[in-house]
């Protein structure tokens, strides 16, 4: 939550007592609320700029990344039928948290695995093998895996390697959360109407963000051969513009609290 509303507010920085009064919202309660700021403090991912201010340690890089959703269309070209692979046959499994990075890597960069040992993706993102490389890499992909290009399969490794991707159940989960951007801007529509308090729909659009975001996040990116992205386009696009929204109804609140409203 307290990540939430600092890189929400456009200065990335806010007083506790309006920290706090958000908390609030939340079922928490301000010795809840000091706790985090307590702990993100000690890990680094916030500062202190002023007495009684947080602030993001590091605003660039975390707001950049919390934003990059927006930006996850561009990184499409069109598709050649070659996939992406990575061999990971090698890597340690004993190191657990190494392990778990390995697969988070993988798994947000949209890969599924078609043998043992071999993970693949289509080669449909900007900077193809190379770019994707150092990209698996920054993410915290195992250093002993291998990432190559690979095309001319065999037809039945051709046939499974396109069905590794539920698209169905992709697109059951597009229109739920379309669904549920509509209702998020009707609770938008009647706070502007004065027919709703707007500190609950401003804690629920928080709850919807995140799991509408964390989907496009972890959207594989397919080619349109595989599955067509008009509705992940159309999702995005509802998701920025309902954004707007509710990070207005939040920086109208934050700023009332930190005003001491």
């Amino acid at each position: 939550m307290v990540l939430d509303l600092l890189t929400t507010h456009d200065a990335h920085e806010l007083p506790l007592k309006a920290l706090v009064r958000a908390g609030n919202l939340f079922g928490y309660t301000d010795q809840t609320v000091r706790v985090a700021l307590s702990r993100l403090k000690a890990d680094g991912v916030i500062a202190s700029p002023a007495r009684g201010v947080h602030a993001l340690a590091a605003a660039g890089a975390l707001v950049r990344e919390v934003e990059g959703w927006r930006r996850r269309e561009g990184r499409l070209v069109a598709w050649s039928g070659a996939w992406i692979g990575v061999a990971d046959a090698a890597i340690d499994r004993t190191d657990r948290p190494q392990l778990r990075r390995h697969d988070r890597a993988l798994r947000l960069r949209g890969f599924r695995q078609l043998t043992q040992g071999v993970w693949i993706r289509p080669d449909n993102l900007a900077g193809g093998t190379a770019a994707l490389r150092d990209d698996l890499a920054q993410l915290g992909l195992a250093p002993l895996a291998t990432v190559f290009r690979l095309d001319d399969l065999a037809p039945e490794d051709e046939r499974r390697a396109r069905a590794l991707w539920d698209a169905a159940s992709m697109d059951r989960t597009e229109a739920d959360l379309d669904r549920l951007l509509v209702l998020g801007n009707a609770a938008q529509d009647a706070v502007e109407a004065g027919e709703a308090a707007p500190e609950p729909v401003a804690a629920d659009s928080l709850a919807i963000g995140r799991t509408v975001i964390r989907n496009l996040v972890r959207d594989p990116l397919l080619p349109d051969e595989l599955r067509p992205g008009e509705t992940r386009r159309r999702l995005t696009e509802g998701m920025i513009a309902y954004q707007l929204r509710a990070k207005a109804l939040w920086i109208r609140l934050l700023d009332q609290w930190a005003a001491g409203g």
